[in-house]
């Protein structure tokens, strides 16, 4: 006699049937959210969105004191000596390295900038090519003293910063250099570039933001997917660009635009020709080869004792313009005028690891990360913050940058 096996209820079946699409549906989330967050644009997008959540907390504690879209720009305006130092620092970073001399060679430039036409009488152009001059010079130092000597780069920078800052104490006397009715006088224009009412035409960054637009565009659209067809993909690009710049103007952009100042564009064209250098040429790419690893860089043929020695020639050459735009903005010297700068520029540098990146020192990551830094400390101190307490939160960006930085390198491996 032959016994069937019992059958299992038909409410068993469904039961099992619920449970399975129930798991499978919970299982789905996870997996597509984490499929969109390995995405590299999204990963790159992260600190950025934070920043902004940051500052929608910040406007509606703090309201017009932090939505002052000329307070905004001003402070942008006044930073810019500091953000090109961090582009100083961000350009050794690339390929490795630390370049703690940057801020020394600001404030020794910002001394000869002023120094030099004042007190000597020398035409102002020619004082612009000594002061660049100068900071090549200590770059190039700075790199033999790296490849050749082999130094240590924190060591190196850190001796070459002390001897800049005594250099620009015996030109000064450890005083302040101020020009008199009876000094030479420094020209119309470098004053009228340090001035916070010199506008760029409206026309010139409205042109600059549609260009960073496309390029916008162009970045996500490669970014693109494989799950994801490229028609699809681009049309769902070009609709969030789109918006973006909807949102932007909708909040007030335009207000903006109208308000940057030359100095603000001569920071933009450095930037876009330093991006051009990084990103878009066979000394950028060595640089960047050279920074990720330099042993299968030599193995590759690329010689990587000029690329970093170049790497700190062009730091210095950065570092000097930062200290000939402070002597603009300030109209003169005085001791160390630039070591604050110091701590910020390195946060900035090393927020652009995570701001538009995921892992790498970039130039418009260095320059958002600068403006966040700068805006963080002023929302802090328009909330009732101590400005003793600065350098506090510098330093506290400046870790907590390190760290995401790090964490998204070992991500990435």
């Amino acid at each position: 006699m032959t016994v069937s096996p019992p059958e299992t209820p038909t409410t068993d079946k469904k039961a099992t049937a619920k449970t399975a699409t129930e798991t499978a549906g919970t299982h789905a989330l996870p997996s597509a959210f984490r499929r969109l967050v390995n995405i590299p644009v999204v990963q790159a997008s992260f600190t950025f969105v934070a920043f902004l959540v940051i500052f929608a907390i910040f406007g509606l504690w703090l309201g017009s004191k932090f939505l002052d879209v000329n307070a905004r720009i001003l402070n942008i305006h006044q930073s810019v000596p500091l953000l090109l130092l961090g582009l100083a620092a961000m350009t050794t970073l690339v390929c490795g390295m630390f370049d703690l001399s940057v801020a020394s060679m600001a404030s020794l430039c910002a001394f000869l900038a002023v120094g030099l036409r004042a007190d000597q009488g020398l035409p102002f152009l020619l004082v612009i090519a000594i002061c660049l001059g100068v900071g090549a010079l200590g770059g190039l130092i700075n790199g033999l003293l790296v490849e050749k000597l082999k130094v240590n780069a924190f060591i190196a920078t850190l001796g070459t910063g002390g001897v800049l800052l005594g250099l620009s104490s015996v030109y000064s006397d450890g005083a302040a250099i101020i020009p008199t009715a009876d000094s030479t006088p420094i020209p119309e224009w470098f004053t009228t570039l340090g001035a916070f009412t010199s506008k760029l035409p409206f026309w010139v960054p409205t042109v600059v933001f549609a260009l960073l637009m496309v390029l916008v565009f162009n970045k996500l659209r490669l970014a693109r997917p494989q799950s994801l067809s490229a028609t699809s993909w681009t049309a769902a690009s070009a609709v969030a660009v789109v918006a973006v710049a909807a949102i932007l103007f909708a909040l007030g952009l335009s207000s903006v635009l109208d308000g940057i100042t030359w100095l603000v564009g001569l920071l933009l064209v450095v930037g876009v020709l330093l991006w051009t250098l990084v990103d878009y040429t066979v000394y950028g790419r060595n640089l960047k080869a050279s920074g990720s690893n330099a042993i299968a860089a030599r193995l590759a043929g690329i010689r990587t004792s000029g690329v970093v020695i170049r790497a700190f020639v062009l730091g210095g050459v950065l570092a000097a313009g930062a200290g000939v735009v402070l002597s603009a903005t300030q109209g003169s010297a005085s001791p160390d005028i630039a070591g604050a700068y110091l701590l910020p520029a390195f946060a900035a540098a090393f927020l652009s690891t995570v701001v538009f990146s995921t892992g790498r020192f970039t130039v418009w990551g260095t320059l958002a990360g600068g403006i966040f830094v700068v805006w963080v400390s002023q929302a802090l101190i328009a909330g009732g913050l101590p400005p003793t307490w600065t350098n506090i939160v510098n330093g506290g960006v400046l870790l907590i940058a390190v760290a995401l930085s790090t964490a998204m390198r070992r991500s990435n491996r």
